[in-house]
């Protein structure tokens, strides 16, 4: 600690070329910290996915009957069945793009990472106007317990108003997604009652199996039940789809490690070239410090000291930069927010890449530093 002085003396030497230097190294981390990022948030979506659930959905995109719900629930394996429909609208604006799932009190057996007490499950059957709203909704548009909230939507009721009206009765947490709950649960009742048009339909049904190992055989089951029907389905699993929707954007953990591996190998040749430019304009100032007693380990460690300081700092501040800079991109982009996490793991991973580049680069210079002779080094050779 008490050749710090020195060091940031040698740092500070050209401060324009440390800047520089700092800043290149700032961004670059930067750039490793939003492909980390995204990356983690696309293994975290395909992690919670679960294998014992699955999507029944139409074969030809339509609508499948709301009767379809309780011969799913009599095949073997099954466990639950939820039928869900959506309501798609806007809150006040239309930038305020949300949807309400029509759905029943089997929806919270079939996605148990919902947060929901009996009791809210109960006064969601006794109110055909309530909704249960996520955590995330709630804060983003001030709603609590009790307000009534009016949604402006394409689906017409029976008097011909397009805008639905709702008690709000609760808030909902994800426990897999601790505050980005943004569903609305709605009943699935009230809203087939009040529409005017595509009764006694749903537009998918949520299924839960006992086994995940046989969560494929149920599937297969579902389909060949309704293959000859006039509404035949496809059934999905959840974890399957969310891995093919995942891939349709692109290998994205090839591309971001291949993007962040390029980056740091630029970063390397950029710290290195700084380092040994450094070195080399300074070599009768090393021969004065082997002079005044510094070993050639001393002088070793000053040089790696001088490129860990930089480069621990600049990639510090740059991770920092993303860790504080996600939330604000999540808030003014609630749609890709799921898909943005940086873990500390990431972090730590990312100082430790900076570390290393560190050391690397400055090896070399520190070494020749070393290896200096102090005749030929207080000549300036």
């Amino acid at each position: 600690m008490k050749y710090l002085p020195l060091v940031l003396a040698a740092l500070w030497r050209k401060p324009m070329q440390m800047i520089f230097t700092a800043l290149s190294i700032v961004v670059a981390f930067i750039l490793f910290g939003i492909l980390s990022g995204i990356d983690a948030g696309f293994a975290h979506q395909v992690d919670i996915s679960r294998l014992d659930r699955m999507y029944v959905t139409s074969r030809f995109a339509d609508d499948l009957p709301y009767a379809y719900a309780d011969k799913i629930a009599s095949l073997p394996g099954v466990l639950v069945v939820s039928p869900q429909t959506g309501l798609a609208g806007y809150y006040q604006q239309r930038n305020n793009r949300l949807g309400v799932t029509a759905t029943d009190a089997r929806y919270f057996a079939a996605r148990p990472e919902l947060a929901v007490t009996p009791q809210q499950i109960a006064a969601l059957a006794g109110d055909r106007a309530g909704i249960l709203v996520g955590v995330k909704s709630a804060k983003t548009y001030g709603w609590k317990i009790g307000d009534k909230i009016a949604i402006n939507t394409s689906t017409p009721q029976q008097n011909g108003s397009l805008v639905w009206t709702f008690d709000m009765l609760g808030s909902v947490e994800n426990t897999d997604l601790p505050g980005e709950a943004d569903v609305l649960i709605g009943n699935y009742k009230y809203i087939d009652e009040a529409r005017a048009t595509d009764k006694g339909t749903v537009g998918f049904f949520l299924v839960r199996v006992k086994d995940p190992e046989q969560a494929a055989a149920v599937g297969k089951a579902i389909d060949a039940l309704f293959a000859n029907s006039s509404a035949p389905t496809r059934t999905t699993l959840e974890k399957a789809g969310t891995t093919a929707g995942l891939q349709s954007l692109g290998d994205v953990e090839t591309l971001t490690r291949g993007i962040g591996g390029a980056v740091l190998f630029m970063l390397l040749f950029l710290t290195g070239n700084t380092m040994m430019q450094s070195v080399r304009e300074r070599i009768p100032e090393f021969g004065m410090l082997k002079t005044l007693g510094f070993s050639d380990t001393g002088v070793l460690t000053l040089v790696l000291s001088e490129s860990l300081l930089l480069c621990a700092l600049a990639a510090g501040m740059g991770l920092a930069i993303v860790k504080l800079g996600f939330p604000l991109i999540k808030s003014a982009a609630p749609q890709v927010s799921a898909l943005l996490l940086l873990p500390w793991s990431a972090l730590a991973i990312g100082f430790g890449c900076a570390l290393l580049v560190a050391l690397v680069s400055g090896l070399i210079p520190a070494w020749r530093v070393k290896r200096l002779n102090v005749v030929d080094a207080l000549a300036g050779r």
